[in-house]
């Protein structure tokens, strides 16, 4: 029996022992042989992260996509970007990588691009319902790890600092860590790197940069060896998190802030945000000659617009960076951090000093709610119907995000767990407090069960 909640509107992700058995991921890697074959390809470059699964779903996933003849290219254990890095650069633009990203330590998934284009679980989750049995003992596998000190060469290539800097990685002992300690010592950073060795238990804390209790290594390291800056990784690499000289964490809209005047100074163009993100952003953006397009969450979401658009960056509060301006235009959270070392290094003041110049504004992180993945979507739209939104306006394209002239929040089902996902902004304390009473009020009346303050 198949979990249908595997198939998610941006990847495949659930409980690896549950969900993701043998059976179930060598039908979805014969599914996707069969895509990859009909776009004229052979071959698909494969990576996995350090989880402790990692390795059995790549066994049957391998079993599934050689089925029909496919070559698999193998890159190991590496972070997500390397597998966007090969399908941009290699001998396919088709890639498979075997992941968890932020999610617990059970659970596992697949994130999947064939024909240079993310492929959504929903794409194939009917195929993979109605497959018919199909054995096959055929494995054709190479090595493809010469790809890997390509990556490193062209990051080095493509940045390099105008005064050296100290800098602390955390990596959470997720996929990032050696290639991020590689990365920044190359191009001649002071490099701190903590929690490095990869360990699917994860047993320092859990590799989610979005998540304040998880950067208290960061903060306490870059206080102790006096940094000038600090990065902290998720699981499998493509996000992001910083953390400033004076070990303030620099919140997700400042750092788009950053990179939005650093490329805008060289290409005018469109620039990506999630619909998560602060008012604030849309206006940096403009004042530097830039047009803000605001866009779904998700990774999948954002690569297609930045391929609509020829955007020159895209980002999420997530911590999701898409540089498309001398770079592939995948969310990279090594080549994002290296990037913004670059900007730091070339500041005539500190992080700290830059990040207080940017409008003041008052706002929640992102707040998470847990809730029944088989009804996280119905409840959204249940609250969207029912709420009287008269004085807001209104955004739907994910979720509902309700705006004043002074004040915006946001409800939407996360795609990725079983979370309804808020944020709140307010141009003064008050009107945050404001907004926040008038959606935790309706909330109360809709989902009088649900408490609001239990959110993480």
């Amino acid at each position: 029996m198949i979990n249908e909640n595997i198939f998610r509107a941006y990847d495949i992700r659930g409980k690896a022992d549950e969900d993701l058995n043998d059976e179930i991921i060598r039908k979805i890697g014969i599914v996707l042989s069969e895509k990859i074959l009909k776009t004229g390809q052979n071959k698909v470059y494969l990576g996995t992260d350090c989880r402790l699964s990692a390795n059995r779903i790549k066994k049957s996933l391998i079993s599934g996509l050689c089925s029909n003849d496919l070559e698999v290219l193998d890159l190991g254990m590496v972070p997500t970007p390397l597998v966007y890095f090969a399908t941009k650069t290699g001998k396919t633009n088709c890639g498979i990588m075997i992941t968890g990203s932020h999610n617990p330590k059970e659970d596992n998934g697949l994130k999947m691009v064939i024909n240079d284009g993310a492929v959504s679980g929903f794409e194939i989750k009917n195929d993979v319902i109605n497959l018919k049995n199909k054995t096959t003992n055929i494995v054709n596998i190479s090595d493809a790890r010469d790809l890997i000190k390509q990556y490193e060469n062209e990051i080095f290539s493509n940045c390099k600092l105008a005064k050296k800097i100290k800098v602390v990685l955390d990596s959470g002992n997720g996929a990032a860590g050696p290639y991020a300690k590689k990365v920044f010592e190359k191009i001649g950073a002071e490099v701190i790197s903590l929690n490095t060795e990869p360990d699917g238990n994860f047993p320092n804390h859990h590799p989610d940069p979005s998540k304040e209790k998880n950067l208290k290594d960061l903060i306490e390291s870059v206080s102790v060896n006096k940094a000038d800056l600090g990065f902290a990784f998720d699981g499998d690499g493509d996000r992001v998190g910083m953390v400033d000289n004076n070990s303030n964490i620099v919140s997700p809209d400042h750092i788009i802030m950053l990179l939005s005047e650093y490329f805008l100074q060289k290409k005018k163009g469109p620039v990506i945000y999630d619909v998560k993100c602060s008012n604030q952003v849309s206006k940096i953006i403009e004042d530097n000659g830039g047009d803000p397009v605001i866009e779904k969450t998700g990774h999948f979401n954002i690569k297609n617009k930045i391929r609509e658009t020829n955007a020159i960056l895209g980002a999420e509060m997530s911590g999701h960076i898409f540089i498309n301006y001398d770079w592939y235009g995948f969310d990279d959270g090594i080549y994002s951090a290296v990037i913004l070392a670059k900007i730091i290094s070339e500041l005539e003041i500190d992080l700290s000093t830059k990040i207080s110049d940017f409008p003041k504004v008052f706002s929640t992180p992102e707040l998470t709610l847990d809730v029944e993945d088989s009804q996280k979507f119905e409840m959204v739209d249940k609250f969207k119907n029912e709420v009287d939104f008269s004085g807001y306006e209104i955004l739907d394209i994910d979720g509902v995000r309700f705006s004043s002239s002074k004040a915006w929040g946001l409800l939407r089902a996360s795609n990725t767990s079983p979370k309804l996902v808020m944020r709140f902004e307010g141009d003064t304390d008050q009107e945050l407090l404001n907004i926040m009473a008038f959606f935790k009020d309706n909330f109360k009346k809709i989902y009088p069960n649900l408490n609001f303050e239990d959110h993480n």
